[in-house]
This record gives structure tokens, sequence and C-alpha cells, in this order.
């Protein structure tokens, strides 16, 4: 593990502050910059005033976006794709800066911009032409100025190699490592819910390579309640009443943060994390900084919660009182506990310890996250306590080993 950067510490004892809805921390991100950037939104005037960073980014939301169903890439490989494109960004941006003094001087910019489609080129092969051709357009926009252009072009070299050298990471990972193994049987078990039935969602991806956690399994919380034990049964009788006597409100909550469409989940939360960074005007380094913890943190909180969800193999609450209904889609892998609440819970934290002001507000978003999978009739409370409670455990070691603190 590296030296923990300067700043960390109070970093950490800002997501403490977070956990306690508390926002009196210090950071240094505090206060909007009067007549700072617009916050992050697709569209040429802003995607021109924003951090190469925030500009791909955006990008890569609008790519997913624009995705037919049937190649639209799963909610956790979205989360993958954000989490090495934003680390690229990071060591890109970190890269550059410290070529100053030795010529050709290297943008900040084009290295961001050249890691950026590196990565994401990798990622998803059969759309690189398009990821090129972005790129072209950020070189192009630079026409007129020689200097620019010359600096953007040194910055482009750092950003190769650093994409390389990301896209190698990502290859190692494990995330798609083959399953071969079999749906364990028993009344308290998950069971698919197609007909004919499904293999699980990435029942092996607790055993990926994490960004800061030493293992998947560094967080994994005690079992779920014994099935027909009086707790069990005090849980799923919540999710049926909920069920039962489902209030609009809580109808649009579990509507609304399904998140099934658009740039999914990731896609929200890292848009998020795009709009803090506009209101506080970061630059280029700490622009990425910022969207690197929240997108790392997002996917180990994913890996940790896969880990416990296939270790346990949790029956999902409909399936154990059938009068429970679904208005939103059920998901292809076991309850215990809510792969929602912990990446949004995660990346809530995080980005709370970075934007203290924000930290109250944040919180409760992550929190009315987890809530809306009891109203949707797909999780059980307790589902979301260790969730919400994996994702603790991540932001703060997040924050304390900061993004140099990677594992490799």
């Amino acid at each position: 593990m590296s030296t923990m950067p300067e700043g960390a510490r109070a970093a950490t004892m800002c997501v403490a502050a977070v956990m306690s809805m508390s926002i009196g921390c210090t950071s240094s991100i505090d206060d909007p910059v009067p007549g700072a950037a617009a916050e992050s939104r697709t569209g040429a005037a802003v995607l021109g005033e924003a951090t190469a960073s925030v500009r791909w980014n955006a990008i890569t939301r609008d790519f997913i976006d624009a995705k037919p169903a049937a190649t639209k890439p799963n909610p956790v490989a979205a989360f993958r794709a954000f989490a090495y494109l934003s680390l690229a960004q990071y060591r890109a941006a970190t890269s550059a800066d410290e070529s100053r003094g030795r010529p050709p001087h290297a943008s900040p910019q084009g290295a961001v911009a050249a890691a950026s489609a590196a990565v994401l080129s990798a990622l998803f092969p059969a759309d690189a032409a398009f990821f090129a051709s972005q790129l072209q357009s950020q070189e192009n926009e630079l026409a007129g100025s020689e200097r620019a252009q010359s600096a953007f072009a040194a910055g482009e070299i750092v950003g190769r190699a650093v994409g390389a050298d990301v896209v190698a990471l990502a290859r190692t990972d494990r995330f798609d490592a083959v399953w071969t193994g079999t749906v364990p049987t028993g009344p308290d078990k998950w069971s698919s819910d197609f007909d004919p039935p499904r293999p699980p969602q990435l029942p092996l991806l607790g055993q990926m390579r994490p960004f800061f956690m030493e293992s998947g399994d560094q967080f994994r919380p005690a079992p779920p309640p014994a099935f027909g034990s009086p707790a069990f049964l005090t849980a799923l009788a919540e999710v049926r009443r909920l069920s039962d006597d489902r209030t609009p409100e809580q109808l649009q909550i579990a509507v609304r943060w399904a998140l099934t469409t658009g740039s999914l989940v990731s896609g929200f939360w890292n848009d998020e994390a795009t709009k803090l960074i506009g209101r506080y005007h970061l630059n280029e380094r700490r622009a990425a900084r910022a969207l690197a913890l929240a997108d790392m943190a997002a996917m180990d909180a994913t890996i940790a919660c896969y880990d416990a969800k296939y270790t346990y193999w949790l029956i999902r609450p409909y399936r154990v009182d059938q009068a429970i209904t679904t208005p939103v889609g059920r998901p292809n892998h076991p309850s215990y506990p809510s792969s929602h609440a912990c990446s949004s819970g995660a990346t809530a934290y995080v980005l709370g310890a970075l934007f203290p002001a924000d930290a109250n507000r944040l919180a409760a978003m992550a929190d009315e996250a987890g809530e809306s999978r009891l109203y949707a009739g797909i999780h059980y409370r307790f589902d979301k306590v260790a969730a919400l409670g994996i994702a603790r455990h991540v932001a703060t070691l997040v924050m304390e080993r900061d993004v140099d603190g990677v594992n490799e």
C-alpha cells in the first residue's frame, strides 16, 4: 500500500461524519465557485467548458444510454467501465501534471482524452471507431492554436501509455471468469424467475480483483436471519404489507430508482458526481480524482455485495410469498444483500466525504435508493441494512487509501 496522500486522513474523518449525518468536517472542496462551469449535461456548449474527465464521462453515459437493450452492458459491467475509465483519467492527469517543466508540455486534457478513448475502445471494441471520432473532435477544437495543439498531442502520448496500462489491469481482474457451478436448492434458496431458468448473474463477481479491498469477502456481512425464524418472518411481513398498501409515492420511488434504462445506476451516480464537479469548479486533476474515488468505490461495493449474495443464496421475498407484487423487474441474482444499496451507498458516502456540504443530501438519496427495493417487493429490510453497512466500510477504506492506493 502506498503512503496515504496528503489530506486523505481528513477525508476519512469526513466519511465518518457522513455516516452520522453530520457535515461539520472540513474538506478541500467546500464552497461553490460563483460563475462555476455549468453542471454536467451533454451538449457542445457545456462540454466545451468542462474538464476532459467530465466530458468523457458524459460521452460514456450517452454511449450507454443510446445502446439498445440487446447490446447495453449489464449494470455491473457499466460500473466496471466507469471505474477503469476514471482510474485511467486520474492517472493520465497526474502524469501530465508531473511532466510540466520537461518539454514538450503535455496538457492534462489531452492525456485524459487519449486515456479515455483507449480504455473505452478496449472495453467496447465494436465501438472503437466512435471513441476515436470523439478524440478527433476534441483535437479539432484546438485548430488555430499551434501551442495548444502541440500540448494536446504531447498529452495524448502520455494518455495512451496510461490507458494501455489500465487496459492491461482490466484484462486480469477476473470479471469474466466462467462459472461451472450449480444453483443450490432448498426452501431458503434463490432460483431463477425465468422459464426456462437462466444461470444467475455473475456468481463469481465476488472473486474479481477489487480496486481497494484486499478481497471480495473483506466486508462480508453476517448471515441473514434464518429462514422461517421470527426475524425473517417479520421482515417478510413488512414487504408483504408494503406490497398490499403501496402508496402512489412509494410506487413512484420504486420505479424511479429502478434505473434499468438510460445509463443505468452507474450512470446516475456518475452524473451526480459530475454535477458536483461542475458546481464546485474543480480542475482536471481534482475532477478526475473525485470521479475515480466514487466510481471505484461503487465497483468495490458491488464486488463485496455479490460475494455475500453467492455465499448465502437467499430467496427473494416474492418467491416466499407469491402475493407480493413487483412493479419493477426481478433481478436474476439472490436477495441478500441489496446491490443497489451497496453501490448507491458507497458512491454517496464517498461523494459526501469529498463534498461535505452535500453529504446529508447524498446519504438521504442512498437511503431512498435502498428503501425503493422494499417498495418494489424485491428485497427485505435486512438486505438494505447489510448493504449500507458494506457501503460504509468501502467508503471509509477508499478515503483512507485514496487513488494512489489502488490494488494492482
